[in-house]
């Protein structure tokens, strides 16, 4: 323990314990030091493993113990928001996509733009997977409903699972989502992780690149 905590916990602790006026003073009889010194040993054992409870360990005027005190609080505090980002302890990491995604001039056509709407996941549901529909111009074909799921990867990105359930048969494509610049990918030319395919007629490329629609 910190030897300069003790000793001014200790000594506070036994004015209060010990309110006698000076001239009233009397040896402290063994039973009850060994009673104070196990109580400020406890106490202390406390705040070493709670730091945010050491407010009350200073005595009033003593500003170095209390800024001491304070860096000690401040680096809990960081430590406690040191979490994997944008998710609160416990939450599905999928959360990070509810909302909807626009991909502008899809592919290099210009004009092209295809939306992805991220549906809320139920409460109460399991972390496997939100539902969401891709949604694209007419002439390119009907929605496609998707359930998206998402693996850690590299440097706090995310790996995303675009599968379809209801195609005959069912497949998925992959893409990547990075929180830091809120870009959504999906690669429409890998096919269930193991086939490659041809891209569209015209098209600059195979993936489709979404960001986050603001209000």
């Amino acid at each position: 323990f910190d030897s300069r905590l003790s000793s001014r916990f200790s000594a506070h602790s036994l004015r209060q314990a010990l309110p006698l006026r000076r001239s009233h003073r009397v040896a402290m009889p063994c039973f009850l030091t060994k009673f104070v010194a196990a109580t400020a040993l406890c106490a202390l054992s406390a705040l070493s493993e709670d730091p945010m409870m050491l407010d009350d360990a200073c005595l009033p005027g003593d500003v170095a113990c209390g800024l001491e005190l304070l860096q000690r609080r401040a680096g809990v505090t960081r430590a406690a928001g040191s979490d994997a980002p944008g998710t609160s302890p416990g939450a599905c990491p999928e959360a990070l996509l509810v909302g909807e995604w626009l991909d502008q001039d899809a592919m290099g056509f210009l004009t092209v733009n295809i939306h992805l709407n991220v549906h809320p996941p139920a409460a109460g549901a399991s972390c496997d997977g939100v539902n969401a529909d891709i949604i694209m111009p007419s002439y390119l074909g009907a929605p496609v409903h998707y359930n998206v799921s998402m693996t850690p990867a590299a440097d706090s990105t995310y790996t995303v699972k675009y599968y379809n359930p209801l195609a005959n048969p069912p497949y998925f494509h992959e893409g990547t989502f990075d929180p830091a610049t809120q870009t959504l990918t999906e690669d429409l030319g890998m096919l269930n992780g193991d086939t490659q395919l041809a891209p569209m007629a015209g098209a600059a490329t195979t993936i489709l690149t979404f960001k986050r629609v603001t209000e």
